[in-house]
């Protein structure tokens, strides 16, 4: 697994527009097993990803329902993936905003996540 950090950098791309990897500076990083989520920068605006490592999207799915059922918000898999750092994923969508009542959202929904994987890979598809 890579080891990103706040203040580093991290490529990120989306080839289904064919938009190359272009740097951005780490601003806030949580990682939870294989469940990766950052928020970045280009210096002007900010933008964020969560995603999973090495997992098939039928499983991808399933954890998004999983995390829409435990979460009370709907969380979907998006039609475009991103590159990161090279490696080309899907990432979850899921409603946020730059408000205090939206503010845990990210965090919370990332150890959701996880410890859905965490449930799959101890009975069943993982």
């Amino acid at each position: 697994m890579h080891h990103w950090e706040v203040g580093g950098t991290i490529n990120i791309g989306w080839p289904d527009y064919g938009v190359a990897e272009k740097s951005y500076t780490i601003v806030e990083v949580q990682l939870e097993g294989q469940v990766f989520r950052a928020r970045v920068t280009d210096g002007h605006k900010q933008g964020g990803f969560l995603v999973v490592f090495d997992c098939p999207d039928v499983v991808l799915e399933m954890l998004a329902e999983e995390a829409t059922r435990s979460s009370g918000y709907k969380v979907i898999v998006s039609n475009l993936r991103c590159s990161i750092d090279g490696t080309v994923l899907h990432s979850f969508d899921y409603e946020w905003y730059p408000t205090p009542e939206y503010e845990d959202r990210p965090s919370a929904l990332t150890r959701a996540i996880a410890e859905a994987l965490d449930a799959m890979r101890d009975t069943g598809p993982c």
